[in-house]
């Protein structure tokens, strides 16, 4: 069973956290955080010494310094503990969006999106670099004992952070910051709404005011996928995660996930997985 995270941060009363990465895993059970969990918020972590392994979306990602590893509000995620590897954890909440006056959301969300597909990425976290300063100096001020810490001069220096890690992010990268890149925004964001109800993508084209064309182009363009690839991994994922969580039979996964029959949702899974629903279940229980 697949439990979902809510941000908690009681001590500190803000939308936004910075852990270091060996007191995080000496803080929490083991058991927990190498469960696998479904996080209602965004988490970053940046490695500045070592290397592990990091599973997200059921996926085992390897990382060394330097790396940057995203895990995207609504993933599924779990750590594998180890004692060599060194950094922080930031967790950043929604709110911090909009009750911080002067932080701009957009630009976080325009740089995560960077990471979409591939969830690790390399860095200069180099000791006395810009980006190693920044994260020390958000540190240092949230770790402030005065209670009353200042979040606008956090979420200033995050910014600032976010814009120089974006910085070395490659020119060829421009597509971010492109007419593509707003249509396939808006795209995955009613998928995101509509995906248990429709899985053509004529009628998001149709939403959105674009032809079909000129959206499986903008898609393909900024996450070198279809259109119609894209809503399929989108559904396939959710398929996971329901079927991860063990909590609902496979005919009331199809209900809830838009599929007439759970025999065509056992199809489309066995598909596209290449193993059927309950040797995925299986494999999940076993820890494979």
């Amino acid at each position: 069973m697949i439990n979902r995270i809510d941000y908690k941060n009681p001590g500190k009363k803000a939308d936004f956290e910075i852990v270091g990465l060996q007191d995080f895993f000496t803080t929490r059970p083991t058991s927990l955080i190498q469960r696998d969990a479904r996080l209602n918020f965004w988490a970053i972590i940046f490695i500045t010494a070592g290397s592990g392994r990091h599973s997200i979306d059921f996926t085992p990602h390897s990382y060394s310094n330097g790396d940057v590893i995203f895990i995207q509000k609504n993933q599924v995620h779990h750590f594998e503990v180890n004692n060599k590897a060194k950094g922080y954890i930031i967790h950043i909440n929604e709110p911090f969006f909009f009750r911080i006056e002067g932080f701009n959301g957009d630009i976080f969300l325009e740089f995560v999106d960077h990471a979409f597909g591939s969830p690790v990425m390399p860095f200069d976290l180099n000791l006395g670099g810009t980006n190693t300063l920044l994260l020390d100096l958000i540190y240092r001020e949230y770790r402030n004992p005065d209670k009353n810490f200042n979040i606008e001069l956090i979420a200033s220096l995050f910014q600032s952070l976010i814009l120089s890690l974006r910085a070395e992010i490659p020119q060829t990268d421009k597509i971010f910051f492109s007419k593509d890149y707003k249509h396939f925004w808006i795209f995955r964001q009613l998928i995101e709404e509509h995906y248990t109800e429709t899985r053509y993508v004529e009628d998001y084209a149709g939403m959105m005011g674009l032809t079909a064309k000129t959206v499986n182009q903008a898609v393909r363009r900024v996450v070198g996928l279809s259109a119609k690839q894209f809503i399929k991994n989108r559904i396939i994922l959710e398929l996971k995660r329901y079927l991860s969580q063990g909590e609902l039979l496979n005919y009331e996964i199809a209900e809830e996930l838009g599929f007439d029959e759970a025999a065509n949702m056992t199809n489309f899974f066995s598909r596209n997985v290449g193993m059927s629903p309950k040797a995925f279940r299986d494999s999940i229980q076993s820890g494979k």
